[in-house]
């Protein structure tokens, strides 16, 4: 997936790097790191994908009055997660990030006429006002779920989330964790995972050794890689 750096709703630096990987649905990822690792910021980009860069100059008015571009939707890239909706559960509302993603898939629903529309609709919801997984049955629309930084809530709101790990692709929905730490999350979320993304600060080796040692029987010198990378990247692992 091509890869830039967000900044500012009015700010964008071109493709970094590009990586070939994104999962597919329907999945689920567990996103581990310290505050400051970029796993937030890695979630935004598989939502936004190669497509936020090619519509931004019209997104943020800076191509106000030109006259509407001629093509077909893939001419403006595409989101890496193609879900119908989404829906972001977080504490604390006021992130940055997450108002670029809000921003993004308004305008790209908001007229049928422009060759980069999308049905999409997008929710950012507190822990209280999320839904029984039951209410996203035979809707005929892809989910796409992030629980963002939600291991410090109580038992009973893991216990409301554990369900979309457990039933998820019954229902047609993919899911992301965020957390700070692996084993801060719930035992029941991380039975269920597809995929693991571990970031910069996953504390020592041995807890590297620990998380691996139950998905390979060669896990140390796995494990001695790992944690030379995330010291700089992330690596993504393939349950």
């Amino acid at each position: 997936m091509e890869y830039y750096e967000l900044r500012k709703l009015d700010e964008i630096i071109p493709l970094k790097k590009q990586n070939p990987f994104a999962p597919r649905h329907l999945f689920r990822l567990l996103v581990a790191g310290t505050s400051e690792s970029g796993k937030t910021s890695m979630v935004v980009h598989l939502l936004l994908g190669s497509k936020y860069p090619k519509i931004y100059p019209w997104m943020s008015g800076e191509k106000r009055g030109y006259k509407m571009p001629k093509g077909v939707n893939k001419n403006f890239g595409k989101r890496y997660i193609p879900c119908d909706d989404l829906i972001v559960v977080a504490q604390y509302q006021d992130e940055e990030l997450w108002e670029a993603v809000q921003c993004f898939y308004k305008f790209i629903a908001m007229d049928k006429q422009t060759p980069w529309y999308e049905d999409v609709r997008f929710k950012l919801i507190g822990p209280e006002e999320l839904p029984n997984i039951s209410s996203f049955k035979e809707t005929g629309r892809f989910t796409f779920i992030i629980f963002d930084n939600l291991a410090g809530e109580p038992l009973a709101t893991q216990l409301k989330i554990i369900p979309f790990f457990r039933l998820s692709r019954h229902e047609g929905i993919s899911v992301i964790y965020i957390a700070q730490h692996f084993y801060e999350t719930h035992p029941n979320i991380r039975a269920n995972l597809k995929y693991i993304s571990l970031h910069h600060g996953c504390r020592t080796l041995d807890s590297i050794k620990r998380i691996l040692k139950d998905m390979y029987d060669n896990y140390e010198p796995l494990a001695k890689k790992v944690y030379e990378v995330i010291k700089k990247h992330f690596v993504v692992i393939d349950i």
